[in-house]
């Protein structure tokens, strides 16, 4: 098994008819708060992993991308399995499946996923995937308050393809492929000024007229005209 970037993956496969799966694993991290990307390899194919955000605040919402491309003759994905922490939770509707359609066109679709705590699963009768054809999911996750503040979160992913000519599965399990997520809290807010936190403490308007004789003061009235005595602190 070959190892490749700094951080230890644990992978796993397990084959049907087609034999044991090779595995390597290529990893590309970027700057924290920016989309980081994973890749994993399976004999002839590639699959590349994004999150957008690698540094979510609570209350935040993520999406992980999975691509899926194949070299040599055409592939078919039947299973995409997405593991994540459970403290994230699934936004509904979000799970979404770009492939070749009969019509000769990329088609994005929306899937009803089988959820669990921590693993998402989308299947197909299977969906065609070569080098032109490439298939994509799609997921998109809350950061709840669950969430410590300071840690780290991995993600995973496990495949279920099979081979142009051939009727059996093969798998393939990238268990600690990635991308991760490191945790942030969530903003303070002002209970005074909830819309503009960066205030801390806003009890009077102080940038309103006053009530008399100081700063912001209308004055008072002579005569039936104006005094200005007061009047943004003149006299």
């Amino acid at each position: 098994m070959k190892k490749v970037g700094s951080r230890n993956r644990n992978l796993s496969t397990v084959g049907v008819g087609l034999g044991a799966i090779a595995l390597a694993v290529g990893a590309s991290t970027f700057s924290a708060g920016v989309a980081t990307a994973e890749t994993a390899t399976s004999g002839a194919y590639t699959f590349t992993r994004t999150v957008d955000n690698a540094s979510p605040k609570i209350g935040d919402t993520i999406t992980y991308t999975t691509v899926s491309k194949k070299s040599g003759i055409d592939g078919y994905i039947s299973r995409f399995t997405e593991t994540h922490a459970a403290c994230l939770t699934f936004v509904p509707g979000s799970a979404k499946v770009t492939k070749f359609h009969v019509g000769g066109t990329m088609t994005e679709t929306t899937e009803t996923p089988e959820l669990t705590a921590t693993t998402l699963q989308v299947t197909s009768a299977g969906w065609i995937n070569n080098g032109s054809k490439p298939v994509t999911m799609k997921t998109s996750y809350t950061v709840t308050a669950s969430c410590a503040p300071g840690t780290v979160y991995g993600s995973g992913l496990a495949v279920g393809a099979t081979v142009m000519g051939n009727g059996f599965q093969s798998s393939a399990n990238f268990a600690n492929v990635g991308p991760s997520i490191t945790v942030r809290a969530a903003d303070a807010v002002d209970p005074v000024d909830p819309v503009d936190p960066v205030d801390p403490v806003d009890p009077v308007d102080p940038t309103g007229p006053g009530t008399g004789g100081g700063s912001g003061s209308l004055g008072s009235l002579s005569g039936g005209l104006g005094s200005l005595s007061g009047l943004f602190g003149s006299s």
